[in-house]
């Protein structure tokens, strides 16, 4: 059940972030925070926030161009021109804000994972966060007229399995930002997921949860990576004719260049009834070398046909992306399904195939297969299996890619096949 805390004069409102819906729900993934709810469809993401609902299409907002080049060439445009007018938009609301509200909410997952496939022998062992990651967490919104909102979410992880903090042990860990909302968008300031990252998860028929991942072989947030950036500056333009757009910057905070070690995101995206699509572009520079940069080009596709939903991706990798990702080069090829089993129960099906554009020529495929089944709107149970067959030897420093999960990443005894079973509750 979520929580409301009320903050100011007045009784807290439910909701607490404009255009959401409280954290109870079925839905514990990050859906992509442009995209209407169907908590009924989603598999699990443990790098997600709480479901964030987007508001109907408004007619009438700005459309971004498609291409990664002309995202990249314009970003600043685009912020010195939209940015200061959402600003000046919440700057000439009423000095009194009239309501404000703050929700608490938070994800327990605790599962069986065995690993094997590893040169050291097999693991059996009990995790935290392999359908979603647990935490918990505040957000909340503050009504400042006019239709503007202060926006907020504070969200830490948690490792159910021995009570520790996760993210390496940073208090809020998963997400840490403040920001505004209103009729021209919504800009964030903070720790926050990345674009791709974002995009990626929207289109996995597993949503980046369970044994299934995509992040075992799309470098978004997987083997070694992190979904997540600190010092991002993000804005969000919502819906317009089905379109929608995000930008989000990171300083490198490296004095005497404004260049070095920063990050700039961006993605497109169009939804309309069944249909969904979005291009995504990531840029790290000197995320290789110092002077060499990583660029990532991410497209994703869905359509539901009523009796399965079907998932398509197409990525190209230039580079680590995420510092610490094994993969270099690549061009990354996934089909998927989510075929519903009954009222309360899913089939999650995805295949991967990761062509490695090096001279090590380390390809690899991933088959994986998973069902969930609701006991309740906030109470699920779920189970998966997934196979990686990997071209390098297990016994190989890159190339060798690992099912990752919540606890592996890293983990020397993670192998290329895994099963997980386990329950995963929202509150």
């Amino acid at each position: 059940m979520a929580v409301l805390l009320p903050v100011g004069r007045r009784p807290a409102a439910a909701g607490a972030v404009p255009g959401t819906v409280a954290v109870a729900a079925q839905d514990v993934r990050l859906r992509s925070l442009t995209a209407p709810c169907d908590p009924r469809r989603d598999a699990g993401f443990r790098g997600s926030p709480p479901t964030v609902c987007r508001p109907p299409p408004t007619p009438g907002r700005q459309r971004l161009s498609s291409s990664p080049v002309l995202i990249e060439g314009n970003v600043m445009k685009l912020r010195t021109r939209l940015l200061p007018a959402l600003l000046a938009t919440c700057a000439s609301a009423p000095l009194f804000a009239q309501t404000s509200n703050v929700t608490l909410f938070g994800i327990v997952d605790m599962g069986f994972l065995h690993d094997s496939g590893n040169a050291a022998g097999t693991n059996n062992k009990l995790n935290s966060g392999i359908m979603s990651g647990s935490r918990f967490g505040l957000m909340g919104s503050e009504d400042l007229g006019g239709g503007n909102k202060a926006i907020f979410m504070l969200e830490g992880g948690v490792n159910v399995d021995n009570g520790s903090s996760a993210q390496g042990g940073t208090l809020f860990g998963r997400q840490a930002w403040v920001g505004l909302e209103g009729s021209l968008g919504r800009l964030t300031l903070g720790r926050q997921y990345t674009t791709v990252a974002m995009a990626q998860v929207e289109f996995d028929p597993f949503s980046t949860g369970m044994t299934g991942t995509s992040a075992s072989l799309i470098s978004a947030g997987g083997q070694g990576g992190s979904n997540r950036a600190n010092n991002v500056a993000k804005y969000y333009l919502g819906h317009a004719s089905g379109f929608n757009g995000e930008l989000s910057y990171a300083p490198g905070e490296v004095a005497g260049s404004s260049s070095t070690n920063s990050q700039l995101g961006a993605s497109v995206g169009y939804t309309k009834g069944p249909f969904g699509m979005k291009i995504a572009y990531a840029k790290a520079n000197d995320a290789v070398a110092p002077g060499e940069d990583a660029k990532m080009t991410f497209i994703g596709a869905k359509y539901d046909f009523g009796v399965a939903t079907a998932f398509v991706n197409y990525v190209i990798n230039r580079g680590a992306i995420v510092p610490g990702t094994v993969n270099y080069k690549s061009e990354d090829l996934l089909l998927g399904a989510r075929i519903p089993a009954g009222a309360r129960g899913r089939v999650i099906v995805s295949f991967i195939n990761k062509n490695d554009r090096t001279a090590d020529n380390h390809d690899a495929r991933l088959y994986a297969i998973g069902y969930v089944y609701d006991l309740s709107k906030r109470t699920s149970l779920y189970t998966s299996y997934t196979y990686i067959d990997n071209k390098a030897p297990n016994t190989s420093p890159t190339g060798f890619y690992k099912v990752w999960n919540a606890n592996d990443v890293g983990n020397a005894l993670a192998g290329n096949r895994a099963f997980a079973i386990g329950i995963n509750h929202r509150f």
